[in-house]
């Protein structure tokens, strides 16, 4: 009732009272409106693969799913964690069959798999952390409950793109979050070049995973007809459940559950998927919504778990959509939050207003599953405020004890990664690939001064280099891979009918549409395939793997280092690899690297370089110049050295050029 308190007690009763309302059985009426409406939709499994999955659960499963979880992650209530489990995978599985077994017999499950816990985790945002709404709560679940899951989610996945349709991509082997964004910006591209338009409606289902209705959920399940194992699995693990919520470390009294998909359960993905299908084939099979259509491909809606996206041609199919919404919601029991609903305007509209059907509205193009695609055309300002967050990210970490190996991985992890997820997406202009590397090289190197070619630590660590992330390179072989692999019927459509005269000796088509300037992120497509064209061959390029010809990419267009070709083949060319993996120092992996890279800085080395060496570059013991190699081999404290570990260990070591580099 958006009343405000204080005080401890107070504000974790107001997060108890939200967390237990939010898992209550919503209000559905679908029911008293006949089960039928809501069960229309997602298409019913044939009896074949009903067989298939009729099939009693195997130990053999039991054990694969085992061998699937990852350790290091949150233990449910009894505090056993993945690492127990893997452990002791032979016994533990054998008793974790004759449980499941046990169960299907009996049609209850353990109370271990329907007890969980509750954490909350906090809004980014932190204006709106002063209400209850912005705290999601996550569900902590006993690994064995986990284990039964993720052999149910391994037989669900093998059917489920026969029951969900391509227009969600959510946890869906083969699908993948970038249809639905490439399929965004490719329709405000299409718009431009056929001078169309648009109105994209971004739907906000209020606590989506949270509202799901166990026995709307029961009955759609029953509708897609995906075998009683599945079925009566899902049915044990959510009657009688209950679940405790961790706040401020105390650990609340239980309630009984009657609503919600557990965030954090293997299956959760391709339930809420199963969930949400009568909804999105309500606006699909709606005559009275036009979506945008090209040649014969017409896109309405994509959705990605609970981001709904909804493509008209007109302001009558937006009211539509907003009409089988909201029956929808009265169905099942979800709720719109209207006020976080966004749209935008794009194209030839005659008026653009700023409220329509109660909607925000605007012209430029909203941020669509984390993209900005207001930028879709030109990127240049955008890059300019990211690389300025690298280099601030970078900043942070600079006061961190790490090795020039670690430098880079965090690179890779925290820097590269954020900018990558939009890079695939959107085009960048070379010049912003160039400043964005010398963002990652000022840092691996912690100086401005960059002591060796930029391009060796873009090579492995195998062959020399840092392994860090070529962004330039990563960039082609995504646009190639896009073009190569598409296999969504509207992209495919896209492809065919704007690539057909700049790619007329790959991209087969009828379409007699002139389409002969191609801008933007298809044009980086065209001149990604005709930069790899020049490098390999056809046949090469027509099934090798993405790793396969980013890895192929670097040996070919970035040279081998000289402090690697100037030795030739030999043993022990893995040694940076050893050294990355050895515990020591970082101090020492990095002088280390140094050493290997030539780049010590040694007085000849720095004389060649143009930095002032006072008095002069010889060793003052030999009066020979104070090279690498006269440091380490030559000189008389070397030599003693050498002899004195040699004597120690009992061992004769390669004290040679090469030896100390490899």
């Amino acid at each position: 009732n958006n009343a405000k308190v204080t005080g401890s007690i107070p504000v974790q009763a107001s997060l108890y009272i939200f967390i237990f309302s939010l898992h209550l059985t919503p209000r559905a009426d679908w029911r008293r409106s006949g089960e039928s409406r809501i069960a229309t939709g997602p298409a019913s499994s044939d009896d074949e693969v009903k067989t298939s999955l009729e099939a009693p659960i195997s130990l053999r499963e039991i054990e694969r799913a085992i061998d699937e979880l990852t350790p290091g992650k949150s233990p449910g209530p009894d505090g056993l964690g993945a690492a127990f489990y893997k452990a002791f995978k032979g016994d533990v599985a054998v008793a974790l069959h004759r449980v499941v077994t046990e169960a299907y017999d009996k049609k209850a499950m353990p109370p271990s798999f329907r007890k969980t816990h509750i954490i909350l985790i906090p809004n980014a945002d932190p204006a709106k952390l002063l209400s209850v709404k912005s705290y999601r709560p996550i569900s902590l679940t006993n690994v064995d409950y986990k284990v039964f899951m993720k052999v149910l989610a391994r037989r669900l996945q093998g059917v489920i793109t026969s029951i969900v349709g391509p227009h969600q991509t959510c946890g869906i082997k083969g699908r993948t979050i970038f249809t639905n964004i490439h399929v965004a910006r490719s329709i405000l591209e299409c718009c431009d070049a056929f001078e169309g338009r648009v109105a994209m409606l971004q739907l906000d289902l209020e606590k989506a995973f949270d509202r799901v209705a166990h026995d709307v959920l029961f009955r759609i399940l029953e509708h897609v007809n995906d075998g009683s194992v599945i079925l009566e699995g899902v049915k044990m693990s959510y009657t009688d459940c209950f679940s405790s919520i961790i706040i401020n470390r105390e650990v609340s009294k239980s309630f009984q559950v009657q609503s919600s998909v557990r965030q954090g359960c293997p299956l959760s993905p391709l339930w809420f998927a199963v969930y949400l299908e009568p909804f999105c084939l309500k606006l699909l099979y709606n005559e009275r919504i036009r979506g945008y259509r090209l040649m014969s491909s017409e896109v309405k809606v994509l959705a990605y778990a609970d981001d709904i996206a909804v493509f008209c041609e007109d302001t009558e199919s937006i009211r539509e959509v907003v009409r089988v919404a909201i029956s929808f919601c009265k169905l099942s029991g979800s709720v719109v939050n209207w006020g976080k609903c966004v749209g935008f305007w794009h194209g030839s509209w005659k008026s653009a207003p700023r409220v329509f059907e109660n909607i925000q509205w605007t012209r430029s193009p909203a941020k669509y599953l984390g993209v900005p695609l207001e930028h879709y055309r030109d990127t240049t300002e955008y890059w300019k405020d990211e690389i300025e967050e690298a280099r601030a990210k970078t900043l942070k970490w600079g006061g961190h004890d790490l090795s020039m190996f670690a430098r880079a991985t965090v690179c890779n992890l925290f820097v590269v990664a954020k900018v990558w997820y939009v890079l695939q997406a959107l085009l960048m202009a070379r010049a912003s690939v160039q400043k964005l590397h010398r963002v990652f090289a000022v840092f691996v190197w912690g100086s401005g001064w960059e002591r060796t070619s930029r391009t060796n630590l873009f090579r492995s660590v195998q062959s020399g280099g840092l392994g860090l992330a070529h962004l330039f390179l990563r960039q082609v072989v995504s646009r190639f891979i896009f073009l190569r692999d598409q296999k969504d019927l509207f992209l495919r459509t896209v492809l065919q009918v704007r690539l057909c005269h700049a790619l007329p000796d790959f991209v087969v088509s009828s379409s007699k549409v002139d389409c002969s300037g191609v801008r933007g992120f298809l044009h980086e497509v065209v001149r990604a395939f005709h930069f790899l064209k020049v490098r390999f061959s056809i046949e090469y390029l027509s099934d090798v793997s993405r790793k396969r010809l980013y890895r192929d990419l670097v040996d070919v267009v970035l040279p081998e280092p000289l402090y690697r070709s100037s030795f030739g083949a030999g043993p022990g060319k893995d040694v940076l690899k050893r050294v990355k993996k050895m515990p020591v120092r970082s101090s020492v992996k990095t002088f280390f690297f140094q050493l290997h890279s030539g780049t010590l800085p040694v007085k000849p080395w720095l004389e060649e370089k143009g930095i002032f060496v006072p008095w002069s570059v010889n060793c003052l013991l030999r009066r020979k110049p104070e090279t690498i190699n006269h440091i380490f081999l030559d000189c008389w404290d070397a030599v003693f050295q050498w002899d004195i570990l040699q004597r120690t260990l009992k061992k004769d070591l390669p004290i040679t050029e090469y030896g100390i580099r490899f």
